[in-house]
């Protein structure tokens, strides 16, 4: 366990620390920013707005995306509590931080979780947009790195759940309307 540790704070500060400049700075808080509640809701509802309106396919993808969401959700803020590891901002000195909104516990991420259970779904039911919707997941998951509130064992696991829910999502909301 202890080399899993090491490995994974190595790697955090290969990411944070050693990797910088001021593009990376305000590009990574936006794309956190990005995968937080209110981006990620609101992009579902927007697809099922759009779906009730025009494509059957958008109700379709917005719903799967939602109910993936939502379960990804429920799993990553019972793990955090269960798990209750510090952020790396709470636990190592000298590393970069930015002003970004945290909760106390860091495993796993949250942003990172509800970013793949979107894109993921997204990709599922677009499959000639895929590419976009997995850089954009994989993206908020490496900003969490950049900015210091994660280690990267928080962002893989938050896109296990994630990826998980999106399949999951998938078998069990009907595709019709």
């Amino acid at each position: 366990m202890a080399t899993i540790r090491a490995g994974d704070e190595w790697l955090f500060r290969l990411l944070n620390t050693r990797i910088k400049c001021r593009l990376l700075d305000r590009l990574s808080v936006w794309v956190t920013h990005t995968g937080s509640a209110g981006f990620t809701i609101g992009i579902t509802i927007a697809a099922i707005l759009a779906g009730l309106y025009e494509r059957r396919s958008c109700l379709v993808a917005g719903s799967r995306a939602f109910a993936a969401l939502a379960g990804s959700s429920l799993v990553s803020l019972i793990v955090k509590r269960l798990v209750n590891r510090p952020r790396p901002i709470f636990r190592l000195e000298h590393i970069r931080t930015f002003n970004v909104p945290i909760c106390a516990y860091s495993f796993p991420s949250g942003h990172t979780t509800a970013s793949f259970a979107v894109g993921v779904s997204y990709a599922l039911a677009f499959p000639a947009y895929s590419l976009p919707w997995l850089l954009w997941a994989g993206l908020v998951g490496w900003s969490r790195i950049y900015v210091g509130v994660h280690y990267p064992s928080d962002v893989l696991a938050g896109s296990l759940v994630g990826t998980l829910f999106a399949y999951i999502s998938r078998l069990l909301v009907p595709g019709f309307f």
